[in-house]
């Protein structure tokens, strides 16, 4: 009976992420106009806005405005209202104000020094661009540099104004800095002091077979297939279970986070205080019991050896949550700005990822992985405080507001460099 009901668990997991993720949340925004008013997006209501996140340091941002000012007496008579909303500092009024007068730049020109814009479309850099229609929901967002003068914003224009039929997919985009940090974070978990000396236990509760079987594997002959074929099969199912649990508390915690879209300044700020905290945990500056638990993998024992290994991946998913939780926390609180329960759904996803891969690798090449753990040893203390270290760094940028910052500035150095090549 306990069997039948784990089983089903992943099922009921499903269930609830699968219809949250089609929650929306209105969007509400405003800015200041260059006088000092105070501006709403509804004040545009009934006509379609593209409302473009920039800054008088991005270069990418610069090169744009030109076309957007084309774009923008092209489609005005038509009832398409461009609006830059500038995210330079206080102070920095007559320096924007000069940028756009020297582009030639008449359309609107807002200006937002505490950078709202950012938190509320979850923008990861400028310049950042989002089209309403008339009835004020998001048509498509640009990430990043594009084109405002090509076919295919003139496309999405002419559906943002009715003028023709919506044929656009509607997908949440996720940024490429959460993927890169998500994965990461599951490699560092894999890592951790509490899970890696675990791994020879790991592979015997998979296989079957005593860790000293499993060095010799390379002896077996004709049974190296089979061992090889069944480690990776029970290993899928192990981290498919893992994952189910990831993704949906990554789906829990960004479903919840959406509604609370105003106080995402407050919640990276709160995250990333405990994000330090479980820095300096990691570090051994401070100590937090729980999250020094450990937890063993019994293979001894005939009940958990013959236990579905999807069942065994549930109850490491869930189990283990607190020995990885400081990692997985830096995963969460980004999770928790997010737009959607998609997006936090793929942010854990790809920190599942990372954590499996490792995973299945020791599985199947168990004899060579186990002599890699015992070299890693004598590393683990570093890289425990790597891993804090890190910790540390994402709190902070978090807590400061910077990680958008930062993304932004990483970016616009990668395309000028590739430029440069």
């Amino acid at each position: 009976m306990k069997k039948q009901t784990f089983m089903l668990l992943p099922i009921l997991v499903l269930l609830m992420v699968i219809p949250s993720t089609n929650f929306v949340h209105a969007v509400t925004y405003e800015a200041t106009t260059m006088d000092g008013e105070l501006v709403n997006l509804e004040k545009y209501q009934g006509k379609a806005v593209m409302l473009n996140g920039w800054a008088t340091w991005c270069k990418d941002c610069l090169k744009e405005m030109p076309a957007l000012e084309a774009l923008h007496k092209e489609f005005e008579e038509q009832g398409l209202v461009v609006i830059g909303t500038s995210t330079d500092l206080k102070g920095f009024d007559d320096k924007v104000s000069a940028f756009a007068d020297r582009l030639g730049v008449t359309y609107t020109i807002l200006r937002d020094p505490d950078d709202r814009f950012s938190r509320t479309f979850k923008a990861v850099g400028l310049p950042h661009t989002v089209l309403f229609d008339r009835q004020g929901e998001v048509v498509y967002e640009w990430r990043g540099a594009f084109e405002p003068m090509s076919e295919d914003t003139k496309h999405k224009v002419n559906i943002a104004l009715g003028n023709i039929k919506n044929d656009l997919i509607e997908e949440d985009q996720i940024a490429a800095i959460g993927f890169a940090l998500a994965f990461s974070a599951g490699l560092l978990s894999f890592l951790s002091p509490c899970v890696l000396p675990l791994i020879p236990a790991y592979a015997s509760f998979l296989t079957g077979t005593s860790v000293k079987e499993m060095e010799n594997v390379n002896a077996q002959g004709q049974n190296q297939v089979h061992y090889r074929y069944n480690a990776l099969k029970r290993g899928l199912l192990f981290v498919l279970g893992f994952s189910v649990i990831f993704v949906a508390i990554g789906a829990s915690t960004a479903f919840v986070g959406s509604f609370f879209t105003d106080a995402s300044e407050w919640i990276a700020r709160i995250g990333g205080i405990i994000v330090i905290i479980f820095g300096l945990h990691i570090l051994g500056i401070l100590k937090i019991p729980i999250l020094s638990r450990q937890l063993k993998f019994d293979s001894s024992k005939q009940t958990v050896r013959n236990a579905g290994p999807l069942v065994v991946g549930i109850t490491f998913g869930a189990g283990w949550t607190p020995c990885i939780g400081p990692i997985l926390a830096g995963i969460l609180t980004i999770a928790a700005v997010s737009s959607s329960a998609t997006m936090g759904a793929a942010l854990l996803g790809v920190y599942s990822l990372g954590l499996a891969i490792p995973f299945i690798i020791s599985a199947v090449a168990i004899e060579k992985f186990v002599k890699i753990i015992r070299r890693l040893r004598k590393w683990m203390n570093m890289i425990e405080k790597i891993s804090g270290a890190l910790l540390i760094i994402v709190g902070i940028l978090l807590l400061s507001g910077s990680l958008v910052f930062l993304s932004s500035m990483f970016g616009e150095t990668l395309t000028l460099n590739i430029s440069d090549m």
